[in-house]
């Protein structure tokens, strides 16, 4: 299926619009919590054990609106061993999710560095999803004393929103007036 495509379906009256299909793949650092997200919204099942996931498929049913969507969750190996493998999944990609770890700023750091060169090249024009996971974890005292200790803080809102505007600012081309004397 291509992007903007519908799943189509053919009936005696005519035809019949099925239900859209969406594939979202879904990238980031290994350990970031993308399996988790994925399989507490597909399957409502947190995972109890870290296990490397290679390439994992969810799907999920749901209505918009009254209309029948089923969202297909390509999950992908964030570490760097699958670097080759990975961009396979990106076929046909309707949405990308970017997930990082809010409680890891070197797995924020490679949103800005590895996840997003990465997805431009291999999806320009699909619409990214930044996702922040393990939200849960940023008030654990274990982890805040582990990350002060190395002078590191969770990852706000507000360091995402400033880092984004800073990574679109060479884009934009800005009007500068040297002032009257």
């Amino acid at each position: 299926m291509q992007q903007g495509d519908r799943a189509q379906s053919w009936t005696a009256g005519g035809m019949e619009t099925g239900p859209t299909e969406i594939k979202a793949v879904i990238v980031g650092d290994g350990g970031c919590g993308k399996t988790s997200l994925l399989m507490v919204f597909a399957k409502g099942d947190f995972p109890r054990v870290y296990v490397p996931t290679v390439f994992e498929k969810y799907s999920a049913s749901f209505q918009i609106g009254g209309k029948p969507v089923q969202i297909n969750l390509w999950d992908t190996a964030g570490q760097e061993d699958y670097d080759r493998l990975r961009p396979l999944s990106y076929t046909g990609a309707h949405v990308i999710l970017m997930c990082f770890d809010v409680t890891s700023p070197n797995s924020f750091d490679n949103i800005l560095t590895k996840w997003y060169p990465e997805v431009n090249h291999f999806c320009k024009g699909v619409p990214i999803v930044l996702v922040g996971c393990k939200t849960d974890l940023r008030k654990d005292k274990v982890l805040l004393r582990r990350l002060h200790k190395d002078q590191l803080e969770p990852i706000t809102y507000h360091k995402v929103t400033a880092s984004l505007i800073l990574m679109e600012s060479p884009k934009r081309q800005w009007k500068t007036q040297s002032p009257a004397h």
